[in-house]
């Protein structure tokens, strides 16, 4: 009887877990979807300043492409992490 306790209690601690890594997915791609925007619009105005390198940042630039990579492996990270545990 007292191993069905332990097997509760590890259950109810990864769906406690599982909520809370959808809840933090969504509030990181939630808060991507405002600022990379934003930040595109930023870039292409620098881009039609004239500044050197500013096609970079444009919205089509390789900074943006960086971002969404860098956004897609700390994702992978945090889930293979999770699933360790």
């Amino acid at each position: 009887m007292k191993s069905l306790n332990k097997r509760a209690a590890l259950s109810t601690k990864m769906l406690a877990g599982a909520i809370e890594s959808i809840v933090l997915l969504v509030v990181i791609l939630l808060l991507y979807s405002v600022l990379v925007p934003e930040a595109q619009t930023a870039g292409d105005t620098l881009n039609a300043s004239g500044v050197p390198l500013g096609s970079l940042f444009a919205s089509n630039g390789v900074v943006f492409v960086i971002i969404m990579a860098a956004l897609i492996l700390v994702i992978i990270a945090a889930f293979l992490k999770f699933n360790k545990k």
